[in-house]
């Protein structure tokens, strides 16, 4: 199950897409395996910023 992969579909103004492609090839990787990662490096901050907040709520109760 840990290999599942579904689709997400994004809307963005179109030469933000060309400069991410462009920048993709120049790379040599394709826009799912950056986009993945970029997903990840935000949730992971996201999560870690909720968390830092639950601690710090608890402290001042």
């Amino acid at each position: 199950m840990a290999n599942e992969k579904d689709t997400i579909k994004l809307v963005m103004p179109k030469a933000l897409k060309i400069r991410f492609k462009a920048l993709c090839v120049r790379a040599e990787r394709d826009m799912s395996s950056i986009g993945c990662e970029l997903i990840e490096s935000w949730c992971q901050e996201q999560e870690e910023a909720e968390a830092k907040r639950r601690e710090s709520d608890t402290r001042s109760d």
